[in-house]
């Protein structure tokens, strides 16, 4: 499992962060861990990448909603 930590960063620097991450493990079959913290832009702009990359994910969980979880 690898985690990018994106909480408290700029919305506009982690785009790229994020599809770097994406693509350096892809075909892996690895779980990676995107924490958001509770901004709904963030966790907007992780899924929006997720989407183009046709990657299902998961939103938290019941004690957690702060990261976005998906296998690449």
């Amino acid at each position: 499992m690898y985690v990018l930590d994106l909480h408290g960063r700029s919305h506009i620097s982690v785009r790229n962060d994020i599809i770097r991450e994406i693509e350096r493990h892809w075909n892996a079959n690895v779980d990676v861990i995107f924490v958001t913290g509770n901004s709904t832009a963030m966790k907007n702009i992780v899924i929006e990448i997720l989407a183009e990359y046709k990657l299902n994910h998961i939103e938290g969980d019941p004690y957690n909603h702060g990261y976005i979880k998906t296998t690449v």
